[in-house]
């Protein structure tokens, strides 16, 4: 070979390479089952990938589902939680979830430790031999100690319920929980999912682990059956500071401070009546002569008194005692009006009391009244305490009562006019009443209300006790009712008619977490005294009954509790609503009676206790 020949060869072989590779670029012939062998198991397990992924994702999605509506049938109960019960919910989980591989249920009711700062168990069970949580869970959990929480659990590593691991509470599990508001526990409610794909393509098994945390809907905690129960205590991880419904006014402030000194007095021995529009005078009462008596014609009539303090925002008290007399009937429907046989106190026209009175002794109408609220600038304070019953001295033949009553107006306006009023069905031949020994003094300077409620939402006054209402949504610090009642007057409860009525949706009222339509003015404040009893078997009940099971009056019932705690219940008993309340702290309950659609009715509401297994 030339040397010519091996210079030109690189050229050549260039020239050979570029004429095959044109010639392979444009051939078309190819062998299939080489090109299936290397495409088609990269397709098989895309086809397969995207079958799992899309199951996995679907399961874990109808466990988290299924878990929430789980834990939502929970929070709904008010009883003892059993075994047989938390086991059917397990059944439950399984139809929900659709689920094909095996699945656990833990509840646990969690109570705040004030001490340790950190949540503790009331209580805990697994479904189908799962363990519960042990009490020192989150003790081990707050040090970091998770190995020796899972050491609690066994030493099975297998990959079933068996096993330690598939049995560990999520290691995140305290801060799932939010805070444990006063008096309450939470039940904590952990699913677990033992999924494996059906193919291998990568993914191994899974555990699904859904938390839920709900609050009992209708008590402050539920306790589980066979064991020992333990108390939320009176330290809290929320500190309470003006949230709860400690913006009304305290009935009792001021009760222990001396009265001022009186500027007006009226013992109507002497037949000094100056100022009042009634002038009748009758003698023979328990202290001699007094004003009265009066009769169901005060209900559209008041007898009213003119009171100049004789400067404004002093601190005025006006004390009186209440003479009744005769068969006055409270709230006993067969006799009455459906206001009730009862006694109003007005300012300038408006209401700050309406008490039912009853002739013969019964729960609650032998407790000592209370009441207060805001009025304009003012606020008011009202107590009613019998001083005398059993004996008859006016009238008929029934017994007759007295009563001293104390109004004191902080910040009071220097002229307004004391109205008094019978809510009595009958004339004064059946019932009536009277007042004696009336003093009028203020003294010192009074702070203004802290609330006034907007009065370009002033609606019709309630038929029933005339109390103003207002449109939007419910508020607690608008003047309504009083009723006070203790746990032992529950045994014998108390029904009253009470119209229900809405004109606000409640679903722009996120507070209330309600449905249907109420007004902004409560229908009654229950001043509750629990007496330090506890008890899991019984409770406070409140519902309502329009007589055709909510038919005729299908009522929404929305309850701020004395911690600032919203309730809400549309159809206890068919289509009437009501609550149940297992050891409901004192204080002041704020009831209001709304309804479903944008109507208004007359429906009956109880106040009684409510007891298991009835």
């Amino acid at each position: 070979m030339s040397l010519a020949d091996i210079l030109s060869l690189p050229r050549r072989l260039a020239g050979h390479a570029l004429r095959h590779g044109r010639a392979f670029g444009g051939a078309s012939r190819g062998s299939v089952s080489v090109e299936l062998v290397i495409t088609l198991p990269l397709l098989l397990w895309a086809l397969a990938g995207s079958v799992v992924f899309y199951d996995g994702y679907k399961a874990r999605y109808h466990a988290q589902m299924a878990a929430q509506t789980v834990a939502d049938i929970m929070s709904r109960e008010t009883d003892l939680f059993t075994a047989n019960y938390v086991e059917g919910l397990n059944d439950v989980y399984d139809f929900l979830a659709d689920a094909r591989y095996p699945t656990r249920i833990r509840v646990s009711s969690v109570i705040w430790d004030s001490a340790n700062e950190r949540n503790r168990l009331q209580w805990s069970y697994g479904t189908r031999d799962l363990t519960a949580l042990p009490d020192n869970t989150f003790e081990l959990m707050q040090a970091g100690d998770l190995e020796t929480l899972l050491a609690e659990f066994g030493d099975d590593t297998s990959f079933t319920f068996a096993g330690a691991a598939a049995q560990m509470p999520v290691t995140d599990l305290p801060d799932r929980i939010p805070p444990v508001l006063p008096g309450e526990a939470l039940l904590l409610v952990e699913a677990f999912s033992l999924w494996e794909p059906f193919a291998s393509v990568g993914l191994g098994q899974l555990r699904f682990t859904p938390v839920v945390v709900v609050r009992p809907r209708f008590a402050p905690w539920i306790n589980f059956d066979g064991v020992e129960t333990v108390y939320p205590e009176t330290d809290y991880e929320v500190a309470w500071t003006g949230s709860g419904n400690d913006s009304l006014p305290d009935p009792t402030e001021g009760t222990d401070t001396p009265a001022p000194t009186a500027s007006r007095t009226y013992s109507f021995d002497d037949g000094v009546t100056t100022g009042f529009s009634r002038t009748t005078i009758t003698t023979g009462g328990p202290s001699g002569s007094y004003l009265g008596l009066f009769a169901n014609e005060t209900w559209d009539t008041p007898v009213t008194l003119a009171v100049d303090l004789l400067s404004a925002g002093t601190n005025a008290t006006i004390a009186f005692d209440l003479l009744i007399v005769d068969s006055w009937d409270g709230y006993a429907n067969q006799y009455i009006l459906p206001r009730g046989d009862t006694f109003s106190i007005l300012i300038n026209g408006t209401p700050v009391s309406v008490d039912p009175f009853i002739s013969w002794s019964q729960a609650p109408y032998d407790n000592t009244r209370a009441s207060a609220g805001y009025l304009g600038s003012s606020t008011y304070r009202v107590t009613m305490t019998r001083t005398s019953s059993g004996t008859n001295f006016a009238g008929g033949s029934s017994n007759d009562q007295m009563w001293h009553v104390v109004l004191t107006l902080e910040n009071a306006p220097q002229t307004l006019t004391l109205g008094l009023s019978g809510g009595i069905d009958s004339g004064s031949y059946d019932e009536s009443w009277g007042i004696d020994n009336l003093t009028i003094g203020a003294t010192g300077t009074g702070s203004a209300a802290p609330f006034t409620p907007n009065a370009a939402n002033l609606l019709t006054a309630d038929p029933h006790n005339r109390f103003r209402r207002y449109s939007g949504c419910p508020e607690y610090r608008i003047a309504a009712p009083w009723l006070t009642m203790t746990r032992a007057d529950l045994a014998t409860g108390i029904t009253m008619q009470r119209q229900a009525s809405g004109v606000t949706a409640l679903s722009s009222c996120p507070d209330t977490g309600g449905w249907g339509y109420a007004v902004a003015s409560p229908s009654l404040v229950f001043n509750y005294d629990n007496q330090n009893v506890s008890a899991r078997n019984t409770g406070l009940q409140i519902r309502m009954n329009d007589g055709n099971n909510g038919y005729s009056c299908d009522t929404t019932l929305i309850i701020r509790d004395p911690n600032g705690q919203w309730y809400f219940n549309d159809d206890y008993s068919g289509w009437n609503a009501g609550l149940r309340m297992t050891n409901a702290p004192s204080g002041q309950y704020v009831l209001f009676i709304g309804t479903y659609s944008r109507t208004t009715c007359n429906s009956n509401l109880t106040i009684d206790q409510w007891t298991s297994g009835h």
